[in-house]
């Protein structure tokens, strides 16, 4: 139990150090160098923890597991360009012109900046201390269900779009980390979904405003295919397509034998 609250603590602190940067935005520093620093420093927060109060090697991002970043990058582009396509087959999504803003570099700093930040704090510490102390399943319902509730601090968020990010995102990216055991995965993925949604095609992504990309188009329709203000995260096919990719996941933990069973704590009282 003091692993688990030490481990909490860790979370809010390192969670804390990678928002810092945001607010340099009022001293209009560049975004590029705030969203540098926040994934910096929050991998920075993270080493230090794991160091000096676990006391271990971080091999969840050892060097020789780096290549799954690429490969959740990848797997994050076709993913959400699937979902665009589908939303383009079924007359939710039209083409208006094709650019190419000179944005590129903030673009991917922004993504995966965003992308280490929450994957370090939400599966490497949240997720992990949770597993650690009352089993896999558990791991995976705290951090979705705070993972869901801190985005719906987002503008224009909901209590579905906060489910939404429950059910998609926060289950997909713990068992990206619990089926590989390392964090390269799910922040490749995240970064590769955050680079398509917001420079490849433009739309709204958690609730912000949709800026300029590759491809201008519109959502049109139900915001149960399209997400509506809170953007494609909220909307019932990427939930789809997440849980597709999710049992994916769980199936190749669930060979690998990764699942840690469900624990029960027994708390002894002493005269």
């Amino acid at each position: 139990m003091k692993r688990f609250i030490l481990g909490l603590i860790g979370f809010v602190v390192v969670w804390i150090l990678g928002l810092a940067p945001q607010f340099l935005a009022y001293a209009h520093v560049s975004g590029i160098i705030i969203f540098a620093l926040e994934g910096g420093v929050s991998i920075a927060g993270y080493l230090f923890y794991v160091r000096l109060l676990e006391k271990r090697p971080v091999l969840e991002l050892s060097g020789f597991r780096i290549a799954l970043l690429p490969l959740g990058l990848l797997l994050g582009l076709v993913w959400f360009s699937l979902l665009m396509a589908m939303l383009y087959a079924g007359g939710h999504y039209q083409i208006n012109r094709l650019a190419f803003p000179n944005r590129f570099l903030s673009a991917i700093i922004f993504a995966l900046g965003t992308a280490i930040w929450e994957e370090v704090t939400f599966r490497g510490l949240l997720f992990r201390v949770t597993e650690q102390t009352f089993g896999t399943w558990a791991g995976v319902a705290v951090s979705a269900v705070a993972f869901g509730a801190l985005h719906g601090l987002n503008p224009n968020a909901s209590l579905a779009a906060c489910v939404a990010i429950v059910l998609e995102s926060g289950v997909l990216l713990a068992a990206a980390y619990f089926a590989t055991r390392t964090l390269w995965l799910p922040i490749g993925l995240h970064f590769g979904w955050n680079f398509a949604e917001d420079f490849i095609f433009g739309v709204r992504m958690s609730g912000h405003a949709a800026r300029p990309a590759i491809l201008d188009g519109t959502l049109t329709g139900s915001s149960l295919w399209t997400g509506g203000n809170y953007g494609l995260e909220s909307s019932i096919w990427a939930i789809g397509m997440a849980a597709i990719l999710s049992a994916v996941l769980i199936a190749i933990a669930v060979r690998r034998r990764e699942i840690v069973p469900f624990k029960i704590l027994h708390v002894r009282f002493e005269n």
